[in-house]
Parts: C-alpha cells; structure tokens; sequence
C-alpha cells in the first residue's frame, strides 16, 4: 500500500532547524500531530509527504526557499517551495501540492490530507478525484465552531464532504460530519511509541514541586480558574508552570511578577516541554466541559502528558473514553474552589503513590494508543476494499 499524505508540515529535523531560535513558533500540537501519524502509517506502508512547511513571513527571510527531498521517519519528504509572498505561496502550495500528489498517485495509493489546511487538502483532493484515488480526510476540529471567514468555513467542509474515508476523533463528530456512514475510524489521538525509551524515575522530579500545563494559553481553556484554584490551594513548596501561546499571556504574565509561585515560560520547541513534563509533579489540562465544541474534541496534550509517567489532572472531557478515567485523575467540578481542593489532595500524597499514578497511564497509552497501532486502524480501513 502506498499513501500520499498531503500537508503543511515538515520533518521534525527541518522544524528544528526553522523554529530552534525563533521568537514565535508554530503551533506544535498539529506538527507533532501529523509526524508521528506519518510514522505510524510508514511503519506499515510506502509513505511519501507531500509537504508545505509551515512558514511565514516573520520566519522566512528570503524570497524563495526549496528544500531538499529527505527520508525521517521512513517516510519521504517531498517539499513544496516556501515563498515569502503570501498571494505566490497560495498559488505554490495549491498548484504544487495538486501536481505532485497527482504524479504519486498510483495504483494502490491512497491520499491523505488534514481537512483544515484548506488549500493543501483541496489540491490533494483534487489530485485524488481526478487519479480515481481513495481520499482519507483527517478531521480534528469541527470548522463550523473555528474562527475564521465563511469562506474558509466552506472550503473546509467541501473536503469534508468529497473525501471517501475520515479519521475523526469523536463518535459526535461522526454523528456531525458523516452521515452517509462513509468508512471511517475515530481515533482520539495517538501517543509517540518513541517514548518507551525514555525513563521516568523520582530522581529525574523537580523540586520544589511542579503543577504543569502545555498548550493554548487561554480563558476559554479555563487557564484563569487553574491559576486562581492554584493561588487558593495550600501548597507552599509547589509552583505553577504554564507554557503556550494565547489571549491570557499579557495578564498571566502580570499574575507571574506579582507572584513567585507562577511562572510563565512562553513558548518552547515540544522537545523542551516534554522535559518539563516528566520533570512535573502533575500536569493539568482545565479545559471546562460545557461549550458545544468539546464533545467534537479530544486534546492531544492528554496523550502526551499521560506518555510522560508524569500523573494528570483533567476535566471530564466527553470526548474522553470512559477507558481513560482509571488511569488520570478526573476534576468533577471546574471552579476554582474545586480545583484548589483537588489540587491540595493531589499535592498530599506520598510521592511514590503518584509515581505509580503516572506509571500506570504510561504503560496504557504507550501500550493501546501509539502512533503505530493508531495508524495501523486507518491501513486496516483501506483495506478492506482490497487495496495492498
């Protein structure tokens, strides 16, 4: 089986390279995202990456960049050219992305695109429609409850809409998305099967104790009712580290000078943050359970935390298989009393009860939900219409 995999992305070498030194970053969550599914599928198949490296014009200095074709992963990179202009680029990644999709796509292939990066999917889209090729979109928001233009809206659900296959992350957005009952498979995420190899161990914990959240660093993701429940819990040899970008950063950033037990560490590449992780008491994911869109979504940090043998606090995310609860501590009520409160019965116990804690998710999401099992579901789709 050959699949084409069409996306703004690039190697995990050439992120570094890009974004190592610069003062914004990308999102990491779709970069690591997408690499570690590239992986998994490459474990199982030929896989070539139709790339457009995720640039802008505050990273990209000169007018016209190419990119060499490399290997990572066992997966080929084949880049489309970065281009400064933002009108030229469109037109690189639409043409580019189209032309060399359409050129890879041949018998037994299979194309894959990320439904939200609009252009890149609707070139590969295309590209498949017009090779008579299977098109697996993979959805991981819902684009009527993003932001953005009507128009982007659109474009996204026409893919949606034209794809043969999905990869989706919730049976509500199956219920949503996928009425026709076109195959599909619902896959919450997928952990890095690369970290079995690191160790987590007590002696590798920092001191004085850390309560930890990576990610989207805002007050719709209930990042203001975790600061102020850390404030009110008693917890004097702990502090409270906070990473990402987001509308809170300018008053978190305020809540940090005026008070030495927060600390506002920007933003880092994913390979920092995971130190962090395994180096934390417990790491935390607010995010409150009662807007429409959450039901649609599951959070890859929980995948990441839960890999790091680091103990995690989390809502009770709907989107969140029952599976999931043994192995995290679950936050019933999301105020900020109730979050002091848990905190501080958290906080409590011995040191080598939450080793356990975090062990034992470890050993469920490396062993159930890695990004090789994870990906070898969506082979296991396309094969059963016969393909090799």
């Amino acid at each position: 089986m050959h699949i084409i995999y069409a996306v703004t992305t690039c190697s995990d070498r050439v992120y570094r390279q890009l974004f190592a030194d610069a003062p914004r970053k990308p999102a990491f969550q779709s970069q690591k995202y997408h690499r570690l599914l590239i992986e998994g599928l490459a474990a199982g198949a030929k896989v070539d990456v139709v790339a457009n490296p995720p640039v802008n014009r505050e990273v990209l200095k000169k007018a016209f960049v190419r990119l060499p074709r490399e290997t990572e992963g066992g997966a080929c990179y084949r880049y489309i050219p970065a281009v400064r202009n933002p009108v030229v680029k469109a037109v690189f990644v639409g043409v580019g992305t189209f032309f060399r999709t359409a050129c890879l796509a041949g018998k037994d292939s299979a194309v894959v695109v990320d439904c939200l990066n609009r252009m890149t999917a609707l070139a590969g889209l295309l590209a498949a429609k017009l090779r008579g090729r299977r098109c697996v979109g993979i959805v991981t928001d819902l684009p009527d409850m993003l932001g953005g233009s009507a128009f982007s809206k659109k474009l996204s659900n026409f893919v949606i809409r034209h794809c043969t296959d999905y990869v989706l992350l919730t049976q509500a957005m199956n219920d949503y998305l996928n009425p026709e009952g076109k195959p599909h498979v619902i896959l919450e995420g997928h952990s890095d099967i690369a970290m079995e190899r690191q160790e987590p161990s007590p002696a590798r914990k920092a001191s004085p104790r850390v309560c930890m959240y990576a990610g989207g660093v805002s007050k719709q993701y209930g990042l203001e009712n975790l600061v102020k429940g850390f404030q009110k819990a008693d917890l004097p040899d702990a502090r409270l580290e906070i990473y990402g970008p987001g509308d809170y950063v300018q008053e978190l950033s305020q809540i940090a000078a005026e008070d030495s037990r927060i600390f506002y560490g920007g933003m880092l590449l994913n390979a920092e943050i995971v130190e962090r992780e395994m180096a934390a008491t417990l790491l935390v994911n607010p995010r409150p359970t009662g807007e429409e869109y959450v039901k649609y979504s599951f959070p890859s940090k929980t995948m990441e935390y839960m890999s790091t043998g680091t103990p995690v606090l989390t809502t009770v995310l709907p989107g969140m298989p029952k599976e999931y609860h043994p192995y995290v501590y679950l936050l019933e009520e999301e105020t900020a009393d109730a979050i002091a409160e848990k905190l501080g019965g958290i906080f409590a116990q011995p040191a080598d009860v939450l080793f356990e804690k975090g062990m034992a998710a470890r050993e469920f999401i490396l062993k159930e939900k890695n990004n090789v099992s994870q990906a070898g579901k969506i082979l296991a789709m396309l094969k059963k219409d016969g393909m090799q």
